[in-house]
């Protein structure tokens, strides 16, 4: 069998599941979904001056571990990008 008559078989097969599928589900689109209001989303206990006061005390904390292992300071400076991403962006909205 060739790859050819394999891909006539598979269209085949396609076409006819597609004239056995219920009219109701042919064509109907989904529209993209629309954003969440941001008013459902709490913006109390994001105070970013606390954040970042916890953050220092943290690194502070942990400072002679980060000298000691350069890919745990980049790890942790990517996990705080993102964390200060997410505060500063609920700040915003």
């Amino acid at each position: 069998m060739s790859l050819m008559s394999e891909i006539q078989i598979l269209r085949a097969q396609i076409d006819a599941h597609a004239r056995k599928a219920p009219a109701a589900d042919v064509g109907v689109e989904q529209g993209p979904v629309p954003p969440r209001p941001s008013r459902d989303i709490p913006h109390e206990g994001l105070d970013v001056d606390a954040f970042l006061k916890a953050v220092n005390e943290t690194l502070d904390e942990f400072a002679d571990e980060l000298d000691r292992f350069p890919r745990l300071t980049a790890l942790a400076a990517l996990g705080l990008g993102l964390a200060a991403g997410v505060v500063i962006g609920r700040q915003l909205r």
